[in-house]
């Protein structure tokens, strides 16, 4: 991972990251990074990709890589030269590199292909292979075995009929997963056991969850329908019943995958076991709580899917020039006031754990793992360190690092208020729960002050922070806004400091999801394709 030029990528369900390199201002070598989980299915926004580790070490060669879904825009000769390589037929033979995966040949570009840059590639994935040193998780997702993926290295699509791939067989494949997992990892001790009983539990009530969801926006359009003497549009819930099973099975697989890597993290100590499941005496555990918020999501759940199938207007319910553009003008993911109300606040993380099956914290959870390898690496005391993370939301995931890093000083910004102050709600909550008796300075006495901000300005002094997080947000910026905001990273970072970037899943990654990936632009996510 961390050799000469120390970059990396690391997949997590396909979690990625690599550095940036530190050189006098205006030279930074910066490898936009991702990091992709999978975990959604064939359509959207299938992985997770936690990505990106920047670093400011000893001056290089500037070099700058600007990854998307389509392709990688390359900003120095030396790289676009190695990617020229790799994308022409030419029958010059380049020199064998140990840690760079060979070039992949992509059965075809994907529906949303539309290159706007100076130089494109095949995929994202193997622009990856040529800037980065490739974690073993990478592998393991690329080569992650569904039944579609057997089916299309065997034969091509179209010599399979459709009663190949049968529900007896789905189950099958679920059931031997299953039935390793146990034997592997579950009932390896009492703390395994432990996980898998509250992670497998996760996942059925946000499965129900999201099945709750979809009956209640169908309901509302059959009632609807009647109501106004209409035909029924046809809703999600029923094209999800033409293909329930392969749609479980699938994703119930991916979860399994990605618990299994996320508890072999917490094996290796690189993070702790989460602390919502080991605080018995958390509001999750609290039925009327529980309660509350279910019916919330599945009232929010009615209002998103309708706009959504209906191809509502996407903008939002005010206007304003106090925010950037993109980011005002757009209520995304069709979901109620976008960024801009507390309703919105209060509903977004469980909205999120349904899409997700209840695996998103694990997802999540891959950002830490570049931090703990840096910390490990850099022998830095986490006492004396100060953190940032950008576009924090709810600031969920802020709690994590708090619980791992209880004495470092953090730093949580966003531009929305409303979320920004459910973040400190959040981290109030995590104190009280696990460190009500300490002063941990900042506001609230809980180490971590706010900041209201763009993450392309942030209003911080140069090398002023020890790391800064960006999870899943790049997906949602235009490229000059997320190159504003690498710019910014690199300002804002001390020498030898750390930047982890998590967001989805890159063409490549997943080589039989390429086609679909682009889909989750229907979702209102502008960005998603470019």
């Amino acid at each position: 991972w961390r050799a000469q030029s120390r970059s990396w990528k690391l997949l997590s369900s396909s979690c990625f990251c690599g550095p940036v390199s530190r050189t006098p201002p205006g030279a930074a070598r910066i490898s936009d990074m991702r990091s992709s989980l999978l975990g959604k299915g064939c359509v959207g926004k299938t992985s997770m990709r936690t990505i990106g580790l920047l670093q400011r070490i000893a001056p290089v060669r500037a070099a700058v890589a600007a990854t998307r879904r389509v392709h990688a825009q390359v900003a120095t000769t030396e790289a676009s030269q190695r990617l020229e390589e790799v994308s022409s037929a030419g029958s010059a033979t380049p020199a064998v590199d140990p840690y760079v995966v060979p070039p992949v040949n992509h059965r075809e570009l994907p529906t949303n292909y539309a290159p706007e840059t100076r130089f494109t590639v095949d995929s994202v994935a193997a622009a990856d292979a040529l800037r980065f040193r490739l974690d073993p998780s990478v592998e393991f997702w690329a080569n992650h075995l569904t039944r579609i993926r057997t089916l299309a290295n065997s034969r091509s699509f179209s010599d399979v009929p459709s009663q190949e791939i049968t529900n007896r067989q789905r189950l099958a494949d679920l059931v031997a997963t299953v039935t390793d997992l146990l034997s592997t990892s579950a009932l390896q001790d009492a703390e395994s056991a432990a996980y898998w009983t509250y992670h497998l539990g996760r996942a059925g009530f946000f499965l129900g969850a999201s099945a709750g969801g979809a009956i209640a926006h169908h309901l509302s359009e059959q009632f609807s329908a009647l109501s106004s003497s209409k035909e029924a549009a046809r809703t999600p819930l029923q094209n999800l019943s033409a293909n329930a099973t392969s749609e479980l099975t699938n994703r119930l697989a991916e979860c399994i995958a990605v618990w299994k890597q996320d508890l072999e993290n917490i094996k290796k100590g690189l993070y702790k076991l989460p602390w919502d499941m080991t605080t018995l005496s958390h509001r999750q555990y609290n039925p009327l709580f529980v309660l509350s918020r279910s019916a919330q999501f599945f009232s929010e759940a009615i209002y998103t899917l309708n706009r959504r199938i209906n191809n509502a207007d996407p903008n939002n319910w005010f206007s304003t020039n106090m925010y950037p553009k993109y980011y005002a003008d757009n209520t995304f993911h069709y979901q109620t006031d976008g960024w801009f109300s507390s309703g919105s606040a209060n509903v977004y993380e469980f909205s999120t754990e349904a899409l997700f099956f209840g695996r998103q914290d694990a997802m999540q959870r891959t950002t830490l793992v570049p931090l703990a390898e840096h910390i490990r690496a850099t022998g830095a005391d986490p006492a004396g360190m100060t953190l940032l993370e950008v576009s924090c939301g709810t600031g969920r995931f802020h709690t994590f690092v708090k619980d791992n890093y209880p004495t470092m000083s953090t730093i949580a910004s966003d531009l929305s208020p409303f979320y920004l102050s459910k973040a400190r709600d959040n981290v109030k909550y995590w104190k009280s729960m696990r460190a009500a008796s300490l002063d941990l300075g900042g506001t609230d006495k809980t180490g971590t002050d706010y900041m209201q901000c763009a993450m392309e300005s942030i209003p911080l002094p140069d090398a002023s922070v020890d790391a800064v997080l960006c999870v899943y947000s790049f997906h949602e910026m235009p490229e000059g806004a997320r190159l504003a905001a690498v710019q910014e990273f690199y300002r804002v970072l001390k020498p030898g400091g750390l930047a982890v970037l998590t967001d989805s899943a890159q063409l490549g990654d997943r080589l039989e999801w390429d086609r679909n990936l682009g889909q989750f632009g229907n979702f209102n996510e502008p960005h998603y394709r470019y």
